[in-house]
């Protein structure tokens, strides 16, 4: 069943990950590196683990994060981008793309169209930009355990995008064009310029 159908879902978590997953994942280890509590993998805190995406749909209201709760969490998520990038890019690129998978599920799973969803879209769409500038020149890995993969950064960006054209499609029938929607529609046009999934460097020949 699309989400979209389904009943729409009042998320009644109050934190970045729920107290399930998180102990969950402390006795497997399962944490990421940004999610460990003074680098221990078996040790996390609440402000410290963020929810990972689950493919399956959760219908349980107790593990779905309220529009406050997951503004915090891509408020915290943008806010590990805020200094220069260096060798541990690609290992944060990772975490934050499975990361904003989820967010966008619970978004979902509660119907939450509102400008406050169409901007959280916005900067996870600006996030795969900047991975694709940052990261086009690592070897490409069958996933990314391997390397960067630019069909998976871009494939996150595209329904990321398509989400986004129509929350801006919604607000525009009722009257309430969104200013930035041009900017977005850019960036699409431009990501189907080129069909290959990632960069390629070619120089350029001159004809005379």
């Amino acid at each position: 069943m699309d989400t979209e159908d389904a009943e729409p879902i009042i998320g009644a978590c109050s934190e970045m990950c729920p107290e399930s997953e998180r102990e969950e994942r402390e006795r497997k280890g399962d944490l990421d590196k940004f999610e460990r509590l003074d680098g221990d993998r078996n040790l996390t805190s609440k402000s410290l683990a963020v929810k990972k995406y689950n493919r399956t749909a959760e219908r349980d209201a107790a593990l779905i994060r309220s529009l406050p709760v997951l503004q915090k969490t891509v408020d915290h998520l943008l806010d590990l981008l805020n200094h220069p990038y260096d060798e541990d890019f690609l290992s944060m690129h990772n975490f934050l793309w499975d990361r904003m998978r989820a967010i966008r599920m619970d978004l979902r799973m509660q119907h939450i169209f509102n400008r406050q969803a169409i901007t959280m879209h916005e900067q996870m769409i600006r996030f795969h930009i900047i991975a694709m500038h940052e990261l086009c020149e690592y070897t490409r890995g069958e996933g990314f355990s391997e390397g960067f993969d630019a069909h998976l950064n871009i494939e996150q960006m595209n329904k990321t995008s398509v989400e986004l054209f129509q929350m801006y499609d919604d607000h525009r029938k009722r009257g309430c064009p969104v200013p930035t929607e041009p900017e977005f529609r850019g960036y699409y046009a431009l990501l189907k310029l080129d069909k290959h999934p990632g960069y390629k460097s070619c120089p350029l020949t001159w004809q005379r």
